[in-house]
């Protein structure tokens, strides 16, 4: 009554691969596009710079007989007397826009030979900070 059928289905791989290339394009753009790290820009890179330069200056000037003596004691550093010793090999102070007085670094005493180090830059509208541990 009935009768069975067999078809032989011809599969075209050409079609079949241009298909997955082009759905794996599109994830991989749309990944992209979520995922996409913030754009630096050159002025946050140029921060950053003067950020890491403080820092190094900050360790000079404390290894150089700065350090405080006593567990829980600190000691602190103005941007101005870093400049004025000459601590500072280079920094981009931004046209003085930097503010020498409120930007500083700090440096606390927390064990026998453990020191944590805190830098702060303040130019204009950026602010930024970083935290460092020095083992003497």
């Amino acid at each position: 009554m009935y009768e069975e059928i067999q078809v032989k289905r011809k599969i075209d791989w050409k079609n079949a691969f241009t298909k997955l290339a082009i759905f794996f394009l599109l994830i991989f753009i749309l990944g992209f596009l979520i995922f996409h790290p913030k754009d630096i820009t050159y002025a946050e890179t140029d921060y950053e710079h003067n950020l890491r330069q403080f820092v190094a200056a900050s360790k000079s000037y404390f290894k150089d007989g700065n350090l405080p003596s006593n567990v829980g004691n600190e000691s602190m550093v103005k941007l101005s007397t870093l400049i004025n010793e000459n601590k500072l090999k280079h920094i981009d102070l931004e046209n003085d826009k930097c503010n020498k007085e409120q930007s500083y670094a700090k440096i606390t005493k927390i064990s026998k030979k453990e020191y944590s180090l805190y830098v702060y830059l303040e130019c204009e509208s950026n602010q930024k900070s970083s935290i460092d541990t020095i083992i003497k």
